[in-house]
């Protein structure tokens, strides 16, 4: 068949690992160790540490057989992670736990455990020998008694025969992650010789061979030290972490491969981008050669929302291939985030030994990649060993038809290949055509209408023309199309590629405009004042950047009648609402979000447009049908605050602040930006959640309605006081409740803007309230004011009491709500980086506001 179209440096904590190297009859390593001091730790990092949390009953099965199993794990089976030293296994393990919430088991402290004495002295009392016997067999040990609902930390004994066939066999029931990481930086961290580093990486293939994962540990930027004169920002590591980076790549990728999805299926929004891009309408997959990106012609900076997934092509094989597609995934993933697809030539396994398309496609899967895609027609054992090595991943049946004799679509082998897929019971399958003419575009059309009489098991499909003459087809696909981007079109004339995307997504956006498939739509911020709002900087600039045709502006509003006068216009595409409304709009909505029936307010309104089915009772259609104009019969309600006040938090908590069963936070206020702000601690696993505002009667029916609705989810015949997570704070001269930790998140919610003619609260916090020894972070959601009190009073604790607390500001809480509003209006991935320009942007243009004559700064 002719070619296939396919689409950190990490600061590890090291505590005992140099000791330990010295234990190890290793060949002799030449050049110098640097040690480094250990840190100090938290209660629950030292039981995550230790593993003295109790794990929670889990009703074991047998391991399944190695030959049948592939990575089909229990939900609960626990991770183990192997690597050479500096690799970065340990703070990684840290962090996986975090994010599983499982315990963190590491070698070091099991052995002594078991055996009684440390590594150290138990070499000093029993010799070499005896010392490497027992040190395999606890290792194994561990391995057997901590299978469940733990991160385990394998360490230098995972070089050692015995450990490497046991791991390879405990890889038949649990996920086993090869942490590799750049020699550079190994060698740069532990002063070796290039001798020393050689013999060092050579422990990387032995590694390989006992696992069944892979993730490469990218350089973190975000431990870089800023200049001194930086050392107060909100963004200095020395307010926040050494490896925020590192932390949102390896949580995503632990929880993907365990199965643990992050949002709750029952709880995901029909408008919603969290679901699976199958469901969606018009996404795209931007198409990057690996030779590209060896040949340093991918810049992941310029490819920013170029496309909802990122299809990484294989189009060579060197002996490198295997580490470098390791390294591209991992950039991507960081620079990008969106999922990755992975496609390779099948010319791969042409003249070479073995199967190297095959080889190719397992290293993917062992990266965890969220797509991949294999040629129909590949031996069915062939496709057979990759379900069975799949795990998460989703296969995409792909055939590509030469149309040798001029058929096209209306030839039987595209029917046929479909219902191959079918059988072979693979997620999706991709359909594409050279054709010879443009009419093939039309019979393009004609072959998914005959999909629809299909009697089997119907399965996602992508089906459309590629090159040039199928640019109409590939406008029209609905899923997945390949696409290009400017910045890489320039380097095509050097090479013929005839399945090289001709299109970029921005240019198959301006074609549905152009084509009429989606209309100009106007969007609307409104509220009781809304004239200085930053919100249409932020969403006109998302609009040119990603070829929407809409509009967005401000519009100051004083009833409910007003939005009905808005929703006269059938191109009215939806309104971002602020107080004093986000409450008060809850009874006029036709359907609520989870979220927003939950927290009782709302941020966006999304119109409801008339068709031939009810839209209470098709909101799925409704949302394949945003970008287009209608009547609007009515409204459907999200609340995006919370995403924007969660997302802050989770990235700025350091490690030594994660969430645990104490955890505490303040929210000040108690209005609509305050429900959704205790929603968010509840919904990032916060059990214990304080509110404060001036007006004690709404304090206490904001804290009655949550704990309500936690005691209704868990048992509703529970006494009142079994789930109160929710407490209230009456005075501000109240002590900080001795039962409770001091909070470690603080989010206020007072605004500082006139509303209404009526000032915002000032708010500082006690000084008896600020006792967290660890710090931790505080979010200010107000942004018209140059600096709130709050904020200033932050800024002056941390300084002069050397607390690590890390200030949010409002303008990065207000982008990241938008964020989610922009792709729940518009159904497309929003460009953050291009948002966040236009807010900055728009503040030095305007340096100043007007709200009901008063002067206010950004």
């Amino acid at each position: 068949m002719a070619d296939q179209h396919g689409a950190a440096h990490l600061n590890e904590n090291v505590n005992g690992l140099d000791a330990l190297s010295q234990l190890r009859q290793r060949p002799p390593v030449s050049g110098t160790i640097s040690s480094r001091a250990t840190g100090s730790r938290t209660p629950y990092e030292h039981q995550l540490l230790s593993g003295t949390q109790t794990p929670r009953r889990i009703e074991k099965t047998p391991a399944p057989d190695a030959s049948a199993s592939g990575r089909h794990f229990h939900p609960d089976a626990s991770l183990v992670l192997v690597g050479i030293r500096a690799s970065g296994k340990r703070s990684l393990g840290l962090i996986a736990a975090t994010a599983l919430g499982w315990r963190f088991v590491t070698e070091d402290h099991f052995f002594q455990t078991t055996n009684g004495l440390s590594r150290q002295d138990y070499l000093k009392v029993y010799g070499s020998e005896q010392f490497h016997r027992q040190d395999i067999e606890t290792s194994k040990r561990m391995l057997e008694d901590n299978k469940f609902q733990c991160v385990i930390d394998c360490g230098l004994g995972s070089l050692t025969s015995g450990l490497q066939d046991h791991l390879r066999h405990y890889s038949q029931t649990n996920p086993v992650i090869f942490v590799v990481r750049d020699m550079t930086q190994i060698k740069q961290i532990l002063n070796l010789e290039d001798r020393a580093a050689k013999l060092l990486e050579s422990g990387n293939s032995t590694h390989r061979r006992c696992s069944n994962y892979e993730f490469y540990n990218l350089e973190d930027g975000s431990m870089i030290e800023l200049a001194d004169s930086d050392t107060l920002d909100r963004a200095s590591p020395t307010y926040s972490f050494k490896l925020r980076n590192a932390q949102a790549d390896f949580s995503s990728f632990v929880r993907f491969i365990a199965g643990k999805h992050t949002t709750d299926p029952t709880l995901l929004s029909p408008f919603s981008l969290d679901g699976a891009i199958e469901s969606r309408a018009f996404t795209h997959a931007l198409y990057v050669p690996i030779s590209d990106f060896v040949r340093g012609r991918v810049d992941f900076g310029a490819l920013e929302y170029a496309g909802d997934v990122l299809e990484i092509y294989i189009d060579q094989y060197q002996t490198s291939t295997t580490s470098t597609l390791s390294k591209m995934v991992a950039i991507a993933r960081r620079l990008l985030g969106v999922p990755i697809l992975l496609s390779a030539s099948r010319k791969l396994s042409q003249n070479m030994p073995g199967d190297r398309y095959i080889t190719i496609l397992s290293q993917g899967l062992r990266l965890g990649v969220q797509y991949m895609s294999v040629d129909l027609d590949v031996d069915g054992p062939q496709i057979d060993q990759l379900k069975q090595m799949k795990g998460q991943t989703r296969l995409i049946g792909t055939y590509l038809h030469s149309n040798t004799n001029g058929r096209g679509w209306k030839d039987p082998v595209f029917m046929d290949m479909y219902k191959r897929a079918v059988k072979l019971k693979l997620d999706m399958v991709r359909l594409l055509n050279v054709p010879k003419a443009r009419h093939e575009n039309d019979t393009a059309t004609w072959f998914i209408e005959q999909l629809k009489e299909v009697d089997e098991t119907r399965i996602p499909c992508i089906s459309y023309n590629i090159g040039p003459l199928g640019r109409t087809s590939q406008m029209m696909n609905s899923i997945l199309t390949s696409v290009s981007h400017p910045s890489m079109n320039e380097v095509r004339q050097e090479v013929e590629n005839r399945l090289w995307p001709s299109l970029s997504s921005r240019d198959i956006v301006g074609a549905l405009f152009e084509s009429y498939i989606f209309d100009s739509l106007q969007f609307y911020i409104v509220g009781a004042n809304v004239s200085g709002s930053l919100s249409p900087a932020m969403h006109n600039g998302a609009y040119k950047y990603l070829g929407l045709k809409h509009h967005y502006s401000t519009r100051n509003i004083t009833a409910w009648a007003d939005v009905g006068e808005l929703a006269k216009d059938d191109k009215l595409g939806g309104l971002s609402i602020v107080q004093p409304y986000k409450v008060k709009l809850i009874p006029h909505m036709h359907a609520l979000s989870a979220h927003a029936k939950a927290i009782g307010a709302l941020n966006t309104l999304i119109p409801l447009r008339a068709s031939t089915v009810e839209p209470a009772t098709a909101l799925s259609t409704q949302a394949l049908s945003r970008n287009r104009a209608g009547r609007i019969v009515g409204w459907f309600g999200e609340n995006t605050d919370f995403i924007g006040i969660s997302n802050c938090v989770k990235r700025s908590l350091s490690p030594r602040n994660a969430i645990q069963p104490r955890t505490t936070s303040l929210v000040i206020g108690a209005g609509g930006m305050a429900r959704a702000a205790v929603y968010a601690m509840l919904q990032i696993g916060c059990k214990h959640v304080f509110v404060f505002n001036r007006t004690i009667a709404n304090t206490l029916a904001l804290a009655r309605h949550f704990n309500e609705l936690t005691r209704s989810q868990v048992d509703p015949n529970l006494p009142t006081a079994a789930h109160e997570h929710v407490k209230v704070i009456e005075r501000r001269t109240d002590p900080w409740p001795t039962d409770c930790a001091p909070p470690t998140i603080v989010v206020s919610c007072v605004t500082h803007e006139l509303l209404d003619g009526n000032p915002g609260a000032d708010f500082e916090m006690p000084q008896s309230w600020l006792e967290s020894p660890s710090g931790g972070v505080v979010v200010e959601m107000a942004y018209m004011t140059k600096e709130t009190p709050l904020v200033r009073q932050m800024k002056l604790f941390r300084e002069t009491m050397q607390r690590q607390w890390v200030i949010v500001d409002g303008i990065e809480t207000l982008i990241e709500q938008a964020i989610s509003q922009f792709e729940s209006m518009t159904g497309r991935k929003a460009p953050k980086r291009c948002m966040a320009e236009a807010v900055h942007a728009s503040i030095r243009k305007n340096t100043s506001y007007l709200v009901d004559g008063e002067e206010f700064f950004a």
